[in-house]
């Protein structure tokens, strides 16, 4: 018996780590990529090159974040965009789902509001900006509403598309078995519709970033773009390139977690179903 156990243990053993060679290589390839490009960038640098008035190297762009977080500016203009970002992340999150689910389950909502969110959703989130400040003034609102204009569509689209394509049957099913329209949308439409929601967040938090950097270059007295564009002022390009990356490592992070909390979700949709 001991030995039956041993010989069924050995192939799962084997599996568990050829998966984690998988991951060990995928990561390996993903330092070897951006290695490689501060390398080459250095190198052009060091070479004369690049202008490194205009384009600093990598070398430089380091101590320049060093400094930027010894004295705390970079993690206190961090700290206010990413607020920005979650707040009208969440706000767009809440009404993109909400309406989504409404027109995808009602004929009657999609023939009149339809319309009305197709006329609005090709205007650029940027273009919303003057009318941001006159609405608003300056500060953390335009920021918050911009994010809010940006990332409410993708969530939307995503969810609309998604409760369109639940087939009838599981509907007319749960309908036939007694079910209330409050358990049809907790049991039936929101988990089958979850798979198309989750890109679609993902994508809006993406926007969300775009959004708040382009308000923070125009209508903010913190954060990474008002940063940025305080440094473009003053020809620091080397702190310009670091609030850049910091917001690509921000916003690689943040989409890390949502991937996380999908296939935690997914996972249990899938128990739940079964």
């Amino acid at each position: 018996m001991a030995g039956m156990a041993e010989s069924l243990s050995l192939p799962l053993r084997a599996c568990v780590m050829w998966s984690g060679w998988r991951r060990l290589r995928r990561w390996a390839l993903r330092l070897a990529g951006l290695g490689t490009l501060v390398v080459v960038w250095q190198t052009l640098s060091s070479l004369g090159y690049l202008n490194t008035l205009l384009f600093p190297p990598p070398s430089a762009v380091a101590a320049t974040l060093i400094d930027l977080l010894r004295d705390g500016s970079l993690l206190e203009n961090s700290w206010a965009s990413i607020q920005r970002v979650l707040a009208g992340f969440a706000m767009a999150s809440i009404v993109g789902i909400a309406f989504g689910i409404l027109l995808g389950w009602s004929e009657l909502a999609s023939e009149v509001l339809k319309p009305i969110i197709e006329v609005i959703r090709p205007i650029p989130p940027i273009a919303w900006t003057p009318l941001a400040i006159l609405w608003f003034g300056v500060g953390n609102s335009p920021s918050y509403f911009l994010v809010f204009i940006g990332a409410v569509f993708p969530v939307f689209v995503n969810t609309y598309v998604a409760v369109r394509g639940i087939e009838k049957s599981q509907i007319n099913a749960a309908l036939c078995l007694g079910a209330r329209p409050m358990l049809i949308l907790t049991d039936v439409i929101v988990p089958a519709a979850l798979p198309m929601i989750f890109p679609g967040l993902r994508i809006a938090l993406g926007v969300g970033w775009m959004c708040v950097v382009a308000a923070e270059l125009i209508a903010a007295q913190s954060g990474l773009g008002y940063m940025i564009q305080q440094s473009r002022m003053m020809l620091m390009t080397s702190s310009v390139l670091a609030g850049m990356l910091t917001i690509g490592a921000i916003g690689y992070a943040a989409n890390s977690l949502m991937l996380m909390l999908e296939r935690r979700v997914m996972r249990w949709r899938s128990e739940a179903v079964s």
